[in-house]
């Protein structure tokens, strides 16, 4: 199984966006569906959460809303709010290529 390579964004407050972000998002990079990781509050764990980096991205894009970061950057963002690290690239890949089926299974 080929390593997806990502693209990370911290994510902002929307009433203060110049405030510390509240969410790390990790993006895997090429063609296809959405593939996208970032922190579940309500669970307390990285969860496979297409549809906020599609919200985030395309559909209630706001220039202030997140910035692309390099990795080193937001691994040390995800230490401020939780002492879950920021899985490696082989662990997104992992959450990103087994959650569908996980999501498929409860319908």
């Amino acid at each position: 199984m080929e390593t997806l390579t990502f693209s990370y964004y911290l994510l902002m407050k929307r009433k203060d966006p110049e405030g510390p972000p509240v969410n790390v998002m990790a993006v895997a990079r090429g063609d296809g569906p959405m593939q996208a990781v970032c922190w579940g509050y309500r669970n307390n764990r990285w969860e496979f959460r297409p549809e906020v980096a599609v919200a985030q991205l395309y559909e209630d894009w706001n220039p202030k809303g997140h910035r692309l970061v390099d990795r080193a950057t937001a691994e040390r963002t995800a230490a401020g709010f939780t002492d879950v690290p920021l899985p490696t690239e082989e662990e997104l890949t992992e959450i990103c290529r087994t959650a569908p089926r996980r999501r498929n299974r409860r319908t």
